[in-house]
């Protein structure tokens, strides 16, 4: 493989440090090109790893640093408005077009904000632009990732910033901005806790202006300016995306579940292919191919190879190889996790498994609706008879539900901060302000557990569900945090049984949501998270559970406005129906709480 650096002007004369790899043969003939922006390195191991593999194969890559990262020129603003990305992207692709070696023919790669690049990049309409494979990339970052629901998504963004910090060219150029973000991330957990920070008072206030695209993230509580452009979000503009081939890839502990299946439903009047596939891996693992995902084990087939995808899809989409192949297959292809034995594999990791499912539409084809009421007394059922009761959570700011398992990898740089992907939802002293007495999250008394009876049959339910959760409370503000659960019963190897988060959600009631007459309670509200996107198999045996608590740290802020200490009622009832529903979801009904109640 023959590397050659350049720098790439921009249209306003920044300089962009670029590699271009060509084939290993030395052959500069016309080919296609494969193009990847990045602000985490263009020299990194997975990048280096692609361009010899798509060099070997006859294509051209490019791989660029974006503009104030790496090698390049200018400032790096990730959450402020920024208009560079997508030009920088279409200058890029015409100095490409301009080379002897370019076909004309381009395809772009890449995972989080190098997919949201992307994204940018299509709507400015370039010609050569001729395929995308996108990895689990947002279409809304205010709505979902940076903010969620009006919640701050602080564990993601703030470990975020400060690695991106560390590894900045103003900390590898000064010293002293070097040593203050170390002493930051070696104290990080207690900037964490003096979390909301302030201009001058953060983790990052070495480095000016990253503390300024953080408090941006931090403190910007309704959309506007600085939210609205295509890098942060771009289903604005989704009218200006050119119909091209485009391959989104996401996973269910991933971050983008939502914004992807959005996705595929706004480019639904397309007429080139668009296709979806979702594993189990967290947000930046599909490159390492695992087949585990925190304390959960769904065995080697969940693995995929991704230069081979996405060789697949480049070879039909701008070679012609194989199109009619590509162009016949599922509209969407997901891995249906669950039915593994739930024994304990070497590791002690829970057996969960699973297997690859197809499917022409989501949901899936020949679903059914289903609509299952939660009861004060804890039970999930199908009877829509529920007596009119409440349950009521007990909450004192200070002491938040610690996460436990979640679609935010636990970042390097603060080891114990929490824990990722499918766990046991317990106290556990590995998360951040955790009790670590090892008992259920759900014994906790500000978290409400719905449960099914044990099901006397498997439950597959693959498909967008929501909750409804009908509130009230005493403090002028509350958070609504949803868990769906697999609960596992015990055994020989799960004494204790293992209850498996499947997906989540989040959402912050404000003042002018939740109303308040001085201390009482008043009429109840109602708050639906969802869709939450989702493919399990319950077990027979399992139980199929929902979680509903009031945080979730420090994966979200605390809620500033909400009262130190404050009650919160979860209403039941055929007038206040609090319930987990879906319509046309992939669900054995016979096995579900319907049965369970005969």
């Amino acid at each position: 493989m023959n590397r050659s650096t350049v720098t790439v002007p921009a249209r306003d004369g920044c300089g962009l440090a670029t590699d271009v790899y060509h084939a290993a043969n030395g052959s500069l003939g016309p080919a296609p090109t494969i193009v990847e922006r990045t602000p985490y390195g263009r020299r990194k191991p997975e990048l280096l790893d692609m361009a010899a593999f798509f060099a070997a194969r006859g294509y051209h890559v490019v791989l660029q640093d974006t503009r104030g990262r790496g090698d390049s020129d200018g400032v790096f603003q990730h959450y402020l408005a920024r208009p560079h990305e997508g030009e920088d992207g279409h200058d890029l692709l015409t100095w490409i077009c301009a080379q002897p070696w370019s076909d004309q023919q381009i395809g772009t790669v890449g995972l989080s904000y190098t997919g949201a690049n992307q994204q940018s990049l299509a709507i400015t309409g370039h010609p050569a632009l001729k395929a995308q494979v996108i990895f689990d990339a947002g279409l809304n970052y205010f709505r979902s990732t940076v903010r969620q629901d009006g919640a701050f998504v602080l564990g993601q963004l703030g470990t975020y910033a400060l690695r991106m910090a560390l590894s900045s060219p103003q900390a590898r150029r000064d010293p002293v901005v070097r040593a203050a973000l170390e002493r930051a991330r070696d104290r990080g957990k207690e900037w964490f806790r003096r979390a909301p920070w302030r201009r001058g008072d953060s983790p990052v206030s070495a480095l000016p202006e990253y503390e300024d695209w953080l408090l941006f993230a931090q403190d910007t509580v309704r959309y506007g300016p600085g939210w609205d452009n295509p890098q942060m979000n771009v289903e604005p503009y989704l009218d200006r995306y050119p119909d091209i081939p485009v391959l989104m890839v996401t996973s269910w502990y991933g971050h983008h579940q939502w914004a992807t299946f959005r996705k595929l439903e706004l480019f639904e009047g397309h007429r080139t292919a668009k296709r979806v596939i979702v594993g189990t891996w967290l947000h930046a693992d599909p490159y390492g191919h695992p087949d585990h995902v925190g304390q959960t084990f769904f065995g080697p087939q969940s693995s995929l190879n991704m230069n081979e995808l996405r060789l697949r899809w480049f070879d039909a989409h701008l070679r012609g190889r194989g199109a009619s192949a590509v162009d016949a297959s599922p509209l969407v292809t997901y891995f249906r996790m669950g039915g593994g034995g739930g024994g304990l594999d070497a590791s002690r990791r829970l057996v969960h498994g699973g297997g690859w499912q197809t499917a022409a539409a989501w949901p899936p084809p020949g679903g059914t609706d289903i609509d299952w009421r939660f009861t004060a007394d804890g039970r999930m059922t199908s009877r829509d008879d529920v007596a009119p009761d409440r349950r009521v959570l007990v909450v004192d700011r200070d002491r938040p539900v610690p996460t436990v398992g979640s679609s935010i990898r636990n970042p390097d740089i603060m080891p114990g901060f929490l824990t990722s992907g499918g766990c046991d939802q317990r106290e556990v002293p590995e998360a951040l302000d955790s009790p670590g007495t090892g008992l259920p999250l759900s014994s906790r008394p500000d978290v409400a557990a719905f449960r099914s009876e044990p099901l006397p049959a498997d439950v597959d339910l693959s498909g967008p569900l929501y909750v409804d959760v009908w509130l009230s409370s005493d403090s002028p503000s509350c958070d609504v945090s949803v868990k769906l659960i697999d609960e596992y019963p015990r055994s020989a190897e799960l004494p204790e049984g293992f209850h498996l988060n499947v997906t989540e959600g989040y959402r912050r009631c404000a003042s002018w949501t939740v109303q308040v007459a001085g201390h009482e309670e008043t009429t109840p509200t109602l708050v639906t998270l969802g869709p939450l996107h989702v493919s399990n198999v319950f077990a027979a045996g399992h139980r199929i559970r929902v979680d509903v608590a009031t945080s979730n740290w420090p994966r979200f802020d605390r809620n500033p406005e909400a009262a130190r200490h404050y009650t919160v009622a979860v209403h039941c009832g055929p007038d206040t129906p609090s319930r987990l529903r879906g319509s046309g979801v992939r669900s054995d009904v016979t096995g579900g709480p319907a049965e369970a109640d005969r």
